[in-house]
């Protein structure tokens, strides 16, 4: 998987100006389903080539903007550890793909501006945790959601450097993890080889440092994965705010993904269902003191200002809708839609540190498609 930030998403929704793609398409993961993600690409590579000639756009002026996303069916690294959807978005300058777990739309949409809609529930404060696993060699960072846990492709980033952990050094007290998790492994502890520990917590120091930014200036959960031991020691150099207190006891090697994601969601459910139900109680009980609005446009300027502290969009507010002529295809209104409006909302929500949640319509706590409370 990706990493996707709210300044990535402030950033890509802030982009203006020529001709600018977003290209989003569903894919399944393992398997020969690969097979079919790149052919879906393709497909909608085609699709898109097509209609886009028909409007008059110059072939050199489309391949310009397109080959990026026709040479991306030849990288392995797009198609070897595939999430449940790939979003493209090509400019004039710029080119970003992005793996996510999240079951995207077949969409394109085509202007002078991305479309980051599809990608937001993945920035809602309900529904998103982070997984640190720790094992006596490595250190790993997955990204989940209900539906599953990704690896964080972290290669160029600061907490890369810290994922190998220290060789401990080899003394007679030290033992190997038993009763404490499963999986071997040396164990580091309070009461063994003291320079070891120190090393190792130094180690876990700088983790934390780097690992701030990349779970969303800490406002999504935290769980650690690892033999009691290993969590104990991290804790101590932890300053991450939303660590949950409980983590995912034994050794994470060899875990199946699907079984890390089962306990550790465990842990995480009940504090977002708290989160999403305290945001909503604040709501309803500053109803009508001036500090809650529904109206869209007064959302977005106040969010603008950096005033919204809690943010609901409708599952199904009003997003960009696909015509019949051109199948998946939409081609962009040069002015603001109302779609565009709750769109910019919520990123200069999440740029400000204010809290976002995605809610199916019966958990709003307003009938229609936004609510917000606003700061003093």
């Amino acid at each position: 998987m990706d990493l996707l930030t709210a300044p990535d998403l402030a950033e890509l929704a802030s982009s203006r100006g020529g001709l600018r793609i977003s290209l989003y398409v569903p894919t399944q993961r393992g398997g020969p389903a690969t097979v079919r993600n790149r052919i879906r690409l393709r497909n909608l590579l085609r699709h898109t080539e097509r209609v886009l000639r028909a409007d008059g756009i110059g072939v050199g002026r489309l391949d310009a903007v397109l080959g990026p996303a026709w040479q991306l069916l030849d990288l392995p690294r797009s198609w070897d550890q595939p999430s449940d959807g790939l979003a493209v978005f090509l400019g004039p300058d710029e080119v970003r793909q992005l793996r996510v777990p999240l079951r995207l739309p077949e969409l394109v949409t085509v202007g002078d501006r991305f479309v980051v809609r599809p990608l937001l529930p993945l920035l809602s404060a309900s529904g998103r945790f982070c997984v640190l696993t720790l094992t006596h060699d490595e250190i790993r960072l997955f990204e989940g959601t209900r539906r599953g846990l990704d690896e964080v492709a972290l290669e160029g980033l600061p907490l890369a450097v810290w994922l190998t952990m220290p060789r401990p050094q080899q003394h007679a007290h030290a033992f190997l993890a038993g009763g404490a998790g499963a999986g071997g492994g040396t164990l580091f502890h309070d009461g063994g080889d003291q320079e070891t520990t120190q090393r190792v917590l130094q180690h876990f120091q700088r983790v934390d440092q780097a690992l701030g930014d990349l779970c969303h200036q800490g406002q999504v959960p935290l769980v650690l994965a690892g033999v009691r031991s290993l969590q104990a020691l991290y804790r101590r150099a932890n300053t991450y705010p939303r660590l949950l207190p409980t983590g995912v006891d034994g050794s994470p090697r060899g875990m199946p993904v699907d079984v890390l994601h089962r306990r550790s969601w465990a842990l995480v459910e009940p504090m977002l269902r708290r989160d999403e139900a305290a945001a909503a109680a604040t709501y309803r009980r500053l109803r009508g003191t001036g500090r809650t609005t529904v109206d869209p446009r007064e959302v977005l300027t106040a969010a603008q200002q950096g005033r919204v502290e809690a943010l609901f969009l409708s599952t199904d507010a009003p997003g960009h809708a696909t015509g019949v002529d051109a199948g998946p295809l939409v081609r962009l209104a040069e002015t603001l839609q109302p779609a565009d409006e709750l769109d910019l909302a919520w990123v200069a929500t999440l740029r400000h540190r204010g809290e976002v949640h995605a809610l199916a319509p019966s958990r709003m706590p307003e009938r229609g498609p936004v609510a917000a409370t606003l700061r003093d």
